[in-house]
């Protein structure tokens, strides 16, 4: 049992699913596949539980001095961090793998 991590999501990225969905739902009017990839996500956010540290930490600042990991899904980025002393993934982004990632770590922090 202590092998297991509690995985929670931060504020901003569950405003990140939810704009994932209504741009696949709403902008592309295919409310299924917005709902499947929405699942895929988190199913995949899901297997963090174990061995969060099988994804690779970020190679830009200022999220590698953060130690934010990096989790592809399709064509998007879950972007975590690992609190070891708690044993707690925190979710902090999920974002459409296209965007400027850069840009993106460097306003959110």
């Amino acid at each position: 049992m202590s092998d297991i991590y509690r995985v929670i999501y931060a504020p901003l990225a569950y405003l990140d699913l939810r704009d994932i969905y209504a741009y696949i739902a709403l902008d592309l009017e295919s409310p299924d596949a917005a709902q499947n990839q929405i699942e895929r996500i988190q199913d995949q956010v899901s297997t963090l539980e174990f061995m969060p540290y099988r994804h690779a930490v970020v190679d830009w600042e200022p999220w590698r001095s953060q130690e934010v990991h990096r989790l592809p899904v399709n064509r998007y980025v879950v972007f975590y961090t690992i609190d070891e002393p708690i044993r707690l993934v925190t979710v902090i982004r999920v974002v459409y793998s296209g965007r400027n990632l850069l840009a993106l770590a460097a306003r959110d922090s």
